[in-house]
């Protein structure tokens, strides 16, 4: 699936969403749907990024299929992650994203289970700064600070506070647009266990 076929659906749900339907036939919209679905089921399988390389050491992490921030994953809001730094010049992870109202919870703001969602993705992709190998979240803790609206840039943070042999300790903020202009909505800080399987 490329990532506009992802972003199309994106589009799909939130029409789904945001509009009553009763200006279309519902069985027939059905039945299209259907269709679509069977002819993408008509490609071949898609091979997760553990299975392209039996070798660990070789084998890509493909961002783009992940729950947060893929791309051609259509359940994605989807992130964007990048380089930053801290003012102190410790490097960060950087993700952002806009977020709409399939994933509200309290009027007009973004539910409290999509902002730790949103953490652990780019809390886990800071792991990389370490140039070590990864871990698994072992706690995830936040604070949320005041709401985190919908329908705004946000700008999800995330940089290494320790790096031990087996643990890594994570810290994270989120901003709305740019980090020297606002108070972070919440904050995190996260543990991940190396070798924790």
């Amino acid at each position: 699936m490329s990532a506009e076929l992802a972003a199309a659906v994106r589009r799909l749900a939130l029409a789904l969403h945001s509009h009553e339907t009763d200006s279309i036939d519902e069985s027939e919209a059905i039945a299209d749907l259907d269709r679509l679905s069977s002819r993408l089921q008509g490609g071949r399988p898609r091979l997760r990024w553990y299975e392209k390389d039996p070798d660990p050491a070789r084998r890509p992490r493909a961002r783009e299929l992940t729950a947060w921030s893929g791309a051609i994953n259509a359940a994605a809001p989807p992130m964007s992650l990048d380089a930053g730094e801290l003012p102190d010049g410790r490097s960060t992870i950087d993700g952002r994203v806009r977020i709409d109202r399939l994933r509200e919870g309290p009027p007009g703001f973004v539910h409290g289970g999509v902002v730790a969602g949103l953490f652990d993705e780019v809390m886990g992709a800071a792991q990389r700064l370490t140039r070590r190998p990864g871990a698994m979240t072992g706690r995830l803790t936040l604070r949320y600070r005041r709401p985190t609206p919908l329908d705004t840039d946000l700008l999800f943070r995330a940089w290494i506070e320790e790096d031990r042999s087996r643990r890594v300790l994570v810290g994270a903020a989120c901003f709305l647009d740019d980090p020297q202009l606002a108070r972070p909505t919440a904050e995190a800080e996260a543990i991940f266990v190396r070798g924790a399987r």
